[in-house]
């Protein structure tokens, strides 16, 4: 579901959006004040050398989603199954600068208020999770090794674990990934997921005999495996790769790009 505006064009989840004490958002590379590669609505310090732009690009998603700067919570990426819970200390990391994220983290929990969790792509699958009985919220970036490392499950566990949270109480956001049809893929990530997957050809089809992955199908495939319904899980299908004009895509621009953001909070 789109929603439009003359600065930003965040997407949101149906599915999420009935709820009034969360909010959430998917960004779109459109709406910011970011040159060349990263025009224009890039979010990322890594991808860019002028921070102010980065800040002014934060600041316009910020006050468009609803929710202040200083509760943005972001983790240093590094295609890991860690997850972290993220308490009031934790609050702001990396809101403003690189320093301060959380180390090697590609998923966050929380159930505390006013704390807005992101993460960041340009390719890879962002999720969004929401336990509307326990009141807790994850956010996951699940590139290729995050896949098959099942970072999805980890969350699971990490929500159960922390909060009691049950799987078929969470309702799932998949975001706009690249899609398997641009997503060619060689023999290492072919054998890791055939390592994984019950039926790893469900998620690694050929085109013209070249191998591709379908991550969104392979998270979805991982979210109903743990117990979370089906008619609980919303997948946006729009690959990063074939809309140049719309989403920051790694592969695509040839790594010379920026970064999207999704996002969820819990309010105040």
């Amino acid at each position: 579901m789109f929603f439009m505006h003359s600065k930003v064009n965040p997407i949101y989840f149906r599915n999420l959006s009935t709820y009034d004490r969360i909010l959430h958002f998917i960004s779109t590379r459109q709406g910011g004040v970011s040159l060349n590669g990263q025009s224009s609505l890039n979010l990322s310090f890594s991808q860019e050398t002028d921070a102010e732009k980065v800040l002014e690009n934060r600041k316009r998603l910020a006050g468009k989603a609803g929710f202040d700067l200083s509760c943005l919570t972001l983790a240093q990426q590094q295609h890991t199954c860690n997850v972290a819970l993220v308490t009031p200390r934790e609050k702001g990391s990396g809101a403003f600068s690189n320093t301060g994220r959380l180390v090697e983290t590609d998923a966050m929990i929380t159930r505390t208020p006013g704390i807005c969790l992101m993460v960041m792509t340009a390719d890879c699958v962002p999720v969004l999770l929401f336990d509307p009985v326990e009141n807790v919220i994850a956010a996951i970036h699940a590139g290729w090794r995050g896949t098959v490392k099942r970072i999805v499950s980890e969350t699971l566990s990490a929500m159960h674990k922390n909060f009691g949270c049950r799987p078929e109480n969470i309702l799932a956001g998949i975001g706009p990934s690249i899609g398997v049809c641009c997503y060619e893929v060689g023999t290492e990530v072919v054998t890791e997921a055939q390592e994984v997957f019950d039926h790893p050809r469900d998620f690694l089809p050929e085109y013209e005999g070249k191998p591709h992955f379908d991550l969104r199908s392979a998270n979805r495939y991982i979210l109903e495996k743990e117990g979370v319904l089906s008619g609980h899980i919303e997948t946006i299908d729009l690959c990063t790769s074939c809309l140049p004009e719309l989403f920051f895509s790694h592969r695509g621009q040839k790594a010379n790009t920026g970064r999207m953001g999704a996002g969820i909070m819990l309010k105040e």
